[in-house]
């Protein structure tokens, strides 16, 4: 099977997961009682910095900055979780919709830990710098 070359960070399976989530979190979170606006606001925050730290990792020049990104990633992803169960327990969210919600983190962040080893793997390999890529994208 021929690997698929990513050029864009929209094109890694584990950005497009993580970006569906902020989606459906955007979506899910709309009906939160007035008293719960400052949830909505964290769990929007939180859900749209994983995907805005993935971008800005993808895009830097060394893997050592790109690696640090997703540590973030993976910080901001299971603080969503975190606001996800809370607004379960205070029933803002229902319990289907609560754990689509963390069965899709838990999966996007096991894709995101198999990125991690595999860049720290490189990073063993061929040092710090990242290869040049083909495309221009900025």
């Amino acid at each position: 099977m021929e690997k698929r070359k990513i050029e864009r960070v929209e094109d890694m399976p584990v950005f497009q997961a993580c970006f569906a989530l902020a989606l459906s979190i955007e979506k899910d979170s709309r009906a939160f009682a007035v008293d719960f606006k400052w949830l909505r606001g964290q769990m929007l925050r939180s859900s749209e910095s994983v995907c805005a730290n993935m971008t800005e990792g993808f895009y830097s020049q060394y893997s050592t900055e790109y690696l640090q990104a997703l540590y973030r990633c993976r910080r901001e992803g299971r603080e969503t979780m975190t606001h996800v169960r809370y607004a379960m327990a205070i029933k803002q969210l229902s319990d289907e919709k609560g754990r689509a919600l963390t069965e899709g983190y838990d999966n996007a962040l096991t894709q995101l830990a198999n990125l991690i080893a595999s860049i720290d793997r490189k990073i063993l390999q061929r040092g710090k710098t990242k290869a040049a890529r083909q495309s221009n994208a900025s």
